[in-house]
């Protein structure tokens, strides 16, 4: 297992790479991993 940190600089909430980074977010946890992911407001 590894520990997964996601940093989201997106502008725009639910935009294509907010969508990406959770449908990574959510791979990774499906594999067993730890994942915590941060989401900054530009």
């Amino acid at each position: 297992m590894k520990n997964v940190l996601i940093l989201s600089g997106s502008p725009r909430m639910n935009c294509n790479s907010d969508l990406l980074c959770n449908e990574f977010m959510r791979g990774a946890q499906e594999t067993g991993h730890e994942v915590e992911k941060i989401r900054h407001n530009c």
